[in-house]
């Protein structure tokens, strides 16, 4: 199930205008920093951290030879002096760990929607402190009168306040966090019963399919109740969205999206342009042009669709190098093969992964133009089931932001996933 709905801002100025939809952010603050730090190469550098605005107890500092749990209390007159001072200066621990600062202005907002064990949307912003060195491992913890944990990512997730941490694949790790309660309105599934809360102007829209029909949701008022069978269907799409088509909670078993918008739809440059500045990670994979004759690199293609459609979504570019420049599609090999006609790479590329992959069905391949050149964009949804290379029978996962061959134990859990999707506490869907 894709969890998470997805945008990028590149300034201060925008950060804090999206802050100030949910938080008051002139009035003075009392920010809880939970930082995690590894050791390795003789030093110590950032794994994680989480800025927490609630009324956090400051959590005992946890000392290991190379992880390093602490934590600290900032005042500030009010939030965006803290953005500021964070984005210019860093903030300093102690000497002995390195001083939490933002690579760029980049800050990327995900929608993490209600559940029974989130009783509220919640708006998550992550910015990049280091690049994620990939030697986090997860082991037995400790250390002299320090407490023992058997999993290091137990207790990296909480301690730092988190439902998950993946290790070193997450696409967290090297992220400084920051949540806050969306509280403008929520999606309620309970006793066969869906409806919604808002406090501003909302509108339920989506489809529940079930084995032979499938029914249409749409409402604008909070005191309908629908009832829904959801023992019965085998998949649910349902998006609450407000005057401005903003997400403000949503329950999905097959799409990504990212905010409201599709990113296939050809009119949206600008946001296709913010996706690829955004750089390559667990959503969006890069590919300069890949010709489809016998000893080309071709099976890179369906071998990123195939994890996409494994994990939860993503949208792979082509005409877009590993640096996130947009280089297009013109070239040698590309108008001696398809004769510079980006309509037909687009129709032949959407053939290749109709043959190669099980569940063809998760993807929608475009040519459109960004900044002025053509490019190929492959927007990959939740496939439903186990997706594998028909011709090899190998499934691929997504890995942070690599594609990468699923181990035994991995595909099943892929499939006991897909045999049973687990919305809120109890409720499944049957395949």
């Amino acid at each position: 199930m894709y969890d998470r709905i997805e945008k990028n801002y590149y300034n201060e100025d925008d950060i804090c205008s999206v802050f100030a939809k949910y938080i008051d952010i002139e009035s003075p603050k009392k920010i809880t920093l939970k930082l995690v730090f590894n050791y390795f190469n003789d030093n110590w550098h950032f794994l994680i951290g989480k800025a927490h605005l609630d009324e956090q107890p400051v959590s005992e500092n946890l000392i290991y030879p190379d992880l390093a749990f602490v934590s600290m209390v900032i005042e500030v007159s009010n939030f965006k002096e803290f953005i500021s001072d964070l984005q210019k200066n860093g903030i300093s621990y102690s000497d002995k760990y390195p001083r939490i600062k933002p690579e760029n202005l980049n800050w990327k907002e995900k929608l993490i929607p209600k559940t029974h064990a989130i009783q509220r949307p919640i708006r998550s912003f992550e910015t990049s402190i280091v690049e994620n060195s990939n030697t986090f491992q997860d082991k037995q913890l400790f250390a002299y009168k320090q407490p023992y944990s058997n999993s290091s990512k137990e207790l990296v997730k909480n301690y730092i306040g988190m439902q998950t941490f993946h290790g070193s694949s997450d696409s967290r790790a090297g992220k400084l966090v920051i949540e806050f309660f969306d509280h403008r309105g929520c999606l309620f599934i309970e006793d066969s019963q869906l409806w919604f809360e808002s406090n501003e102007p909302a509108f339920m829209t989506g489809e529940i399919v079930y084995a032979e029909d499938k029914e249409v949701i749409s409402s604008d008022d909070t005191t309908t109740l629908l009832r829904v069978n959801l023992q019965e269907a085998s998949s649910c799409d349902v998006f609450l969205v407000n005057q401005q088509n903003e997400v403000l909670d949503f329950i999905t078993s097959s799409l990504h999206y990212e905010f409201s918008i599709s990113v296939a739809d050809k009119k949206n440059e600008s946001l296709l342009a913010d996706l690829i500045q955004g750089g390559e990670n667990e959503h969006v994979e890069f590919k300069t042009f890949i010709g489809l004759e016998k000893g080309s690199k071709k099976k890179e293609i369906d071998k990123t669709v195939c994890a996409f459609s494994n994990q939860s979504g993503g949208v792979l570019f082509i005409g877009v190098t590993d640096g996130a420049e947009i280089i297009g599609l013109e070239g040698t090999e590309f108008g001696r093969q398809f004769k510079n006609d980006s309509q037909s790479y687009s129709d032949a590329i959407s053939n290749y992964l109709t043959e190669r992959l099980r569940i063809n069905n998760c993807f929608n391949v475009l040519h459109t133009s960004v900044c002025g050149e053509d490019i190929i964009v492959v927007e990959v949804s939740i496939a439903g089931g186990c997706n594998q290379i028909t011709a090899d029978k190998v499934v691929y996962i997504r890995k942070g932001a690599s594609s990468m061959q699923a181990t035994p134990e991995e595909i099943l859990s892929l499939t006991t996933k897909h045999k049973k999707i687990l919305i809120d506490s109890g409720l499944t869907f049957q395949e």
